[in-house]
């Protein structure tokens, strides 16, 4: 039934899109949210949950309100609806690609809710909580080696500039273990539910909020670092929570926090939900597509310099292969840091079919994620790990690619370590069995 809906909407979002793109990003709205209503039963895919929540964030009412509008970025001029009718069929393509991945499998049915097996240390090690505690302090306290990269607001003039990989080492990392280590110990509290328990996570509490703070933190390590809490707590239950919660922590304190961190680098000045430039997505594909004349394929080029990231900027692979710049792109943004979905490079890579592909790759790869998210589940560094991806699609999904790379790698890093930090706790029982094994 929920398969039959979505290629129905997908069809008529396409149609409505010919007469006119917004109305078409509005269909896609209605589909987002069909989808999300048909997605609540516990067994149900969380990945698509969570896919359909950020496609309803950023490439559904924005941009339809954006183009009925009239609204022009980065000083680009208003986008003629040529253009945002094939940006907006990369976005239907990829959607497609998505569900494509998920035929033939059978609805989850929702799983019988059991308490999670209570959690003992092992005996003749450190207690665990400690473990993270100390993980958490160590990090914290790191932050201050460089802190002028932690708590001075990006753009203050004056400052001096970094190297990307500073901020890495002595922020984004540091920052993200953090907030990884206090998202574990609260599982912990919540398992054990003592005194003491709760007090470690009280305090890893509040050094996240002093090291995550909003002045100089990128809305990117916010996301990756407590998203997993909400995804652990409500992906298999509140499931209509999550994708609310997802859409107005995104939609009412995104431009806040943007204008609050770097409204004195930008300019900025405080422009809410749809009309900031938080949400400017299908806007940039577009303007590409029009102002940017059509590339030759670049079979796999564009997609692996931008996964690339990992490498140090002198070994970036293909770096003639990067979008955004391009001297079209250079000439015609204010700005090179734009927002850039990967759905678009795949465009750029394998022409129309590569969003169907690129869909049809991510949701396969989340596939097996999705078998990994359940409440009773050991707290091991493959978990954190599982959670702190799924919490990374959202801003993976948004763009660019390249952009994206590190906070998600440190959030990786910072999930294994607090997974073993974690890994003293043993289960009295073995493992609950894990929900729908082959989850929608």
């Amino acid at each position: 039934m929920r398969a039959l809906s979505f290629w129905s909407g997908i069809a008529i979002a396409f149609l409505c899109g010919l007469l006119e793109p917004a109305w078409g990003y509005a269909a896609v709205c209605v589909l987002s949210l069909v989808q999300l209503s048909m997605l609540r039963a516990p067994g149900a895919s969380v990945f698509l949950l969570i896919h359909y929540a950020t496609i309803l964030t950023y490439f559904s009412v924005a941009p339809a309100m954006q183009i009925a509008a009239d609204v022009s970025f980065w000083d680009t001029g208003v986008i003629g609806a040529v253009a945002h009718m094939q940006a907006f069929t990369l976005l239907l393509l990829y959607m497609a690609g998505v569900e494509a991945a998920r035929l033939g499998l059978p609805e989850a049915p929702a799983p019988a809710r059991a308490r999670a097996a209570p959690e003992l240390p092992a005996a003749g090690v450190a207690h665990p909580a400690l473990l993270l505690l100390s993980g958490a302090v160590s990090a914290f306290a790191s932050l201050f080696i460089r802190p002028e990269l932690n708590f001075i607001a990006r753009g203050i003039p004056g400052t001096e500039e970094s190297l990307p990989v500073d901020y890495i080492i002595y922020s984004t990392l540091p920052k993200l273990i953090v907030l990884i280590c206090f998202v574990a110990l609260t599982i912990h509290a919540m398992r054990r539910g003592t005194f003491w328990s709760w007090c470690a996570a009280g305090l890893a509490l509040a050094m996240a909020a002093f090291a995550a703070n909003p002045v100089n933190t990128a809305r990117q390590v916010l996301l990756i670092g407590l998203l997993p809490l909400f995804i652990h707590l409500l992906g298999r239950g509140w499931r209509w929570t999550l994708g609310l919660l997802i859409f107005g922590a995104i939609a009412g304190l995104g431009p806040v926090l943007n204008l609050v961190s770097r409204g004195s680098f930008w300019g900025e000045t405080l422009t809410t939900f749809p009309f900031s430039p938080d949400f400017d997505a299908m806007y940039v594909v577009a303007g590409i597509l029009e102002r940017a004349s059509e590339p030759e394929l670049g079979w796999g080029r564009y997609l692996l310099s931008a996964f690339s990231f990992i490498l140090p900027r002198d070994l970036k692979l293909f770096p003639d292969f990067d979008p955004l710049g391009w001297p079209a792109i250079l000439g015609n943004f204010s700005q090179s840091n734009l927002s850039l979905p990967p759905f678009a490079t795949a465009y750029f890579d394998f022409g129309l079919a590569g969003p169907v592909m690129f869909g049809l790759a991510i949701s396969g790869g989340f596939r097996v994620l999705d078998r990994m998210v359940d409440p009773r589940a050991a707290l091991s560094g493959s978990y954190l790990c599982a959670l702190v991806l799924l919490a990374a699609y959202v801003p993976f999904l948004r763009g660019p690619i390249l952009g994206w790379g590190p906070f998600a790698a440190s959030g990786l890093i910072a999930a294994l370590l607090a997974g073993l930090l974690s890994s003293r706790f043993r289960a009295v029982r073995r493992r609950a069995a894990r929900y729908a094994p082959r989850s929608a």
